[in-house]
């Protein structure tokens, strides 16, 4: 724990080295003693109207507007990267619906272990379930956090601490409340232009806010976003497409012939805010959210034609084979009179005719996937006091997430050359709707303050729907399966992949339209028992109709020695039911196997397809937090905050390892359970209550602020150590059906592979931190800002080269602004201003399953960096912004 204490030392030395210049100039002035850090009062973690960070029995973190505005990005996601530590989110390329809805963790644990509250009501989940998000968060239905955008919110207050006995399910890692702002008047306007060092991915960003009366005791807020977000490429030729390209006709193959980076987007959004004051004890509010974004990118190449050249060490050749399934063998096209197979299906003459889809894409081809996300809420209530000192708030709430997929430049190989070449292949929409009861009540029992009363219910009706694709997008078209015939009587089965090609479209069979409902009853208690000491209690029931009940407790404790000194601590249980979109999902795509193309299934665990295999009822996760740390304020300008915590969660829901369809009996169990594509299908995984794990570390938070002759200084320095293990890891049995020459056998496997369990403990750095300094006089102010990433491990199957060690970095950002006049502001500034990279990804080096080709520069599928890296892989990012404020 040696970089914990040079975290805590280094936290008591801003104060030292502010306070020696402070001696000899004027005291704080009474601005900065409006912001000492600790003074603002919070409304996440507690039902008190009057607690304040660093009055806190829990680590709350808050961020105001001008915290955000000094952010780089404009991606909700990477400004909590930027400003909590153990906060992660990576950036994932060619992974389906995850290109497009990124999976964030916080403290390790997967997006829908962190429940999002906007104004204090809870958000309604992304329809995508993250299948390609990488192993932290596979499986998992979080909150699409892009979607809000940085110039609608006042105030960001992250509770890092368990909170399912106060809020309900999701609670495990924290909670982020974002609070819109609520201005009555004013008008602003931010500009931003920028783009990577590399000259792509060039970013235009325009957010508006303006403030109006609603009558004389009320307010309108309302906030716009444009971006517009062009491709970025980091990745290099494919190997194999750069043998093809040295070949014969093949010269027009483009390089690279997959982009590999981040998506293009363009999205806009819009947030408001409202109350009206209609008596002195009483305010109706309404707040609401409307966003569309389109995205696109690349999926991986389909190689037209078998080529021969170097391997991956350069010591001799190696094979990069036609796309299976499509290009590797011939479509035929003439039958046998008379002739049928063992199913009842004509034979084709292996003679005759034959066509191939070199005719549609003589080049080969690369899928462009496209995605548009429509996101609405509306939440409407009244709240006040009653006469006699009740406190109410009375709300609803209503939230839709939909995705709709669209394709191109691909084909659905099982329709032959009368194949469309681009599809819609459905859609995903989660819905969302809350009634919520909540009440306070202050006693005044003799204590060091009054007791706080909290009690209230809650009724969720939570929906998903899986929209119907164009047929040509799911259909199995007469050349998926042929059994074909030689002239000496022998036969031979050929097989061409269904459904649009990459990621086959939602079918009848996969369309759901579910719902489930829910409501809790909570309390809780919360007073200053003694001088100096808190003490609050919550108790909270929950009743599903899916999977009955369950309830949570949680208790806090805070002691100040000192109005310098405390010591605080929380102990609690949680729940996360499983979501919606884990009950219902089905998701069919391409997956790789070192070069090696290969077709893999999720299905719902209620189906027979994954009940074939093992699958039970899901059912939720359960944790239990401990937590205990200590607030130093040796100075009414400086709070350190240390807290250490740790997690259990049990039963965590996740995806099943791949199981793989290579065998007879295992295909057969696939045509038993009705599976369209049983013949081409090469995995199947699906939902389980999978294993366990435990989650220790550390969170360090020290800020200090300081105004004098220099300038007003403010420093913050946020540090996280995280270690995740995992505890125990889950079997199922299923049935393997008899076959010709194999009798029926039961098979035992491990829930997950010991490559997600690796990851799970490893992918994120155990260590990281950032530390800021934000520094003004007169009109110039910087923003200079110190990230530290710890080093971390991926695991990899053997085949796609092995485990990697990814070694540890610093990365800078800085911006320099300055106001011309009162309402105008500009800034120029850069994200990672040293264009820092993390280490190519290149894995058994010099070994037989090296995954780094000499010849290109890359891995077989033509990637460079890895894409679960925590800072990224695009380099360094410049902008210039201008802000109008009237």
């Amino acid at each position: 724990m040696k970089r914990l204490g040079l975290i805590s030392g280094s936290a008591l030395c801003i104060a030292l080295c502010h306070a020696a210049p402070a001696v000899a100039q004027d005291a704080v002035t009474p601005q900065a003693a409006a912001e000492e850090p600790g003074a603002t009062i919070i409304v996440t973690g507690t039902r008190r109207t009057d607690r304040t960070v660093a009055e806190s029995a829990v680590p709350v973190d808050v961020f105001t507007a001008e915290t955000l505005s000094q952010q780089a990005s404009g991606d909700m996601n990477n400004v909590l990267r930027n400003l909590i530590p153990s906060f992660n989110v990576g950036r994932f390329a060619i992974a389906d619906g995850s290109t497009f809805v990124r999976p964030p963790t916080l403290r390790g644990l997967p997006p829908d272990q962190i429940l999002v509250l906007v104004n204090g009501k809870r958000r309604h989940r992304a329809a995508l379930v993250q299948i390609g998000g990488g192993a932290l968060a596979a499986g998992a239905q979080g909150v699409d956090l892009a979607q809000i955008p940085t110039i609608a919110i006042g105030q960001i207050e992250v509770l890092r601490d368990g909170a399912a006995a106060q809020y309900g399910s999701d609670a495990i890692a924290g909670v982020i409340n974002y609070g819109l702002k609520r201005d009555s008047s004013g008008f602003e306007v931010n500009t931003r232009y920028g783009q990577y060092y590399e000259g792509d991915g060039e970013n235009i960003q325009i957010s508006a806010n303006a403030g109006f009366k609603l009558t004389d005791a009320g307010f309108f807020n309302i906030s716009g976003e444009y971006l517009d977000s062009k491709q970025t490429s980091r990745g290099v030729q494919r190997p194999g497409a750069l043998i093809l390209s040295q070949q014969a006709g093949y010269a027009d193959v483009r390089d690279p012939v997959q982009i590999w980076g981040d998506p293009q987007v363009e999205a806009q959004r819009v947030f408001f805010n409202s109350g009206i004051e209609i008596s002195d004890q009483a305010e109706i509010y309404m707040f609401g959210n409307y966003g569309r974004s389109k995205q696109e990118g690349d999926f991986n190449y389909r190689q037209p034609i078998s080529v021969t050249g170097p391997n991956a060490l350069g010591t001799g050749t190696a094979t990069f084979a036609a796309a299976g399934g499509i290009f590797d063998t011939p479509l035929y096209l003439d039958t046998l009179p008379g002739v049928f197979d063992s199913r009842g299906r004509p034979v084709y003459d292996a003679e005759g005719r034959t066509a191939s889809f070199t005719t549609l894409y003589p080049q080969g081809f690369t899928p462009r996937f496209y995605g548009k996300v429509v996101d609405i809420s509306i939440a409407a209530g009244i709240k006040g006091q009653l006469s006699f000192g009740l406190n109410y708030d009375l709300s609803a709430s209503y939230g839709q997430n939909r995705i709709g997929y669209r394709m191109t430049e691909t084909m659905n190989p099982s329709l032959g050359l009368a194949t469309p070449t681009e599809f819609y292949m459905g859609s995903l929409e989660q819905r969302e709707t809350n009634f919520n009861a909540d009440f306070s009540y202050d006693f005044d029992m003799g204590l060091a303050s009054p007791l706080t009363l909290a009690f209230g219910g809650e009724h969720r009706r939570e929906g998903y729907i899986i929209g119907l694709g164009d047929p040509a997008s799911y259909q199995s078209g007469s050349f998926a399966s042929q059994t074909v015939q030689r002239d000496n009587g022998t036969q031979f089965v050929v097989t061409k992949q269904l459904g649009s090609n990459g990621f086959p479209g939602y079918g009848p069979d996969s369309t759901v339209d579910q719902a489930r409902t829910s409501y809790a009853f909570y309390g809780e208690v919360d007073a200053d028992v003694v001088e100096g000491l808190s003490l609050s209690a919550a108790l909270r029931h929950e009743n599903f109709s899916d999977f009955g009940s369950t309830t949570n407790w949680k208790a806090t404790g805070r002691y100040a020695f000192t109005d310098a000194i405390a010591v605080r601590g929380a102990a609690s249980t949680g729940f996360r039911a499983p979501t919606p979109g884990q009950l219902f999902t089905t998701n069919v795509a391409t997956a790789f196997t070192g070069p090696n193309p290969i077709e893999s299934a999720i299905y719902p665990v209620s189906t027979a397809a994954a009940q074939a295999f093992g699958a039970t009822a899901l059912q939720p996760e359960k944790s239990k937090n401990l937590s205990a740390g200590f607030v130093l304020t040796p100075a009414s300008a400086f709070t350190l905050t240390v807290d250490a915590y740790q997690i259990k969660v049990t039963d965590r829901i996740g995806l099943t390892g791949n199981i793989e369809i290579n065998t007879e009996q295992r295909r057969q169990a696939l045509r038993n359970a009705g599976v369209a594509n049983a013949e081409t299908l090469g995995r199947v995984r699906y939902f389980t209550n999978s294993f366990d794990t435990r989650t220790r570390g550390v969170d360090v938070v020290a800020s200090y602020t300081m105004t004098s002759g220099w300038g007003r200084f403010n420093t913050t320095l946020a540090g996280n150590y995280n270690k995740t293990k995992v505890t125990r890891v889950g079997t199922v049995n299923f049935n393997l059906p008899a076959v010709t020459g194999t009798p029926a056998a039961v098979v035992q496997t491990a829930v997950i592979d010991a490559v997600r369990v690796g990851n799970i403990e490893n992918l994120n750095p155990k260590w990281r931190g950032n530390l800021t300094e934000n520094w003004s006089l007169d009109a110039l102010s910087i923003m200079a800002r110190a990230n530290y990433f710890g080093k971390y491990t991926s695991f990899a199957a053997t085949a796609d080269g092995g485990n990697k060690t990814f070694g540890s970095e610093f990365t800078f950002d800085l911006e320099i602004a300055y106001e011309l006049t009162e309402n105008i502001r500009l800034a120029v500034g850069a994200e990672n201003i040293f264009d820092q990279y993390p280490d190519k990804n290149y894995r058994s080096t010099g070994l037989a399953n090296q995954n780094w080709y000499q010849s290109t520069g890359g891995t077989i599928g033509g990637s460079v960096y890895p894409d679960d890296s925590p800072l990224g892989f695009n380099g360094g990012f410049w902008y210039a912004r201008a802000n109008f404020k009237f």
